[in-house]
């Protein structure tokens, strides 16, 4: 559950991270993975080149889990997260968000609980129910523009089978065009 939590977080993340936008607010209220993707089919298309994404692991709190043993997670993620630089192609600019909004429909039993982009600024929620009675609530806040992305995102994870009955975690992942794409 935990990794697909994860997949879920950085596939969003890196679904709205570039995005610019200039919509209004969202309602209030859940909104369907569907309802989410025809929403992001309207932002602003990314520019194409070579974008350099940074993930940071702000904060790993295990209440339930030994300090020092909480204190490897988190050392452990930073390393997996790495700065790593990926190519952005006219293609696949062309195609905006709404395609990659839709790949976490895959994910099952989640929903957003809010979604609201407007004037560059990002504010959703999604929530997962897992197998043995598992939540997951994840949270971005960030700023966009069409070159780049400083999104925060936090995982407050609960279920009887983590010690200490929960799990949080906060990262920031940063995005910036670079340049263009090499040939």
């Amino acid at each position: 559950m935990r990794s697909t939590i994860a997949t879920a977080l950085v596939a969003l993340g890196a679904a709205l991270a570039l995005a610019g936008c200039k919509q209004e607010a969202a309602p209030a209220g859940p909104k369907s993975m569907a309802e989410v993707a025809k929403e992001a089919a309207g932002l602003p298309k990314p520019l194409p080149g070579l974008y350099r994404t940074t993930v940071n692991v702000v904060s790993v709190d295990a209440p339930g889990m030994p300090p020092q043993m909480a204190e490897r997670m988190k050392e452990a993620m930073s390393r997996q997260s790495a700065d790593s630089k990926f190519c952005l192609t006219g293609a696949d600019a062309e195609k905006g968000y709404e395609e990659r909004v839709k790949r976490l429909a895959g994910q099952p039993d989640c929903a957003f609980d809010r979604y609201a982009a407007t004037g560059g600024k990002l504010d959703a929620q999604l929530t997962c129910k897992g197998e043995q009675g598992t939540k997951s609530v994840l949270t971005m806040k960030g700023t966009m523009t069409p070159g780049g992305s400083d999104v925060t995102m936090s995982m407050d994870q609960s279920g009887s089978q983590m010690p200490g009955g929960s799990m949080k975690m906060t990262v920031q992942v940063k995005s910036e065009r670079v340049g263009d794409c090499p040939n």
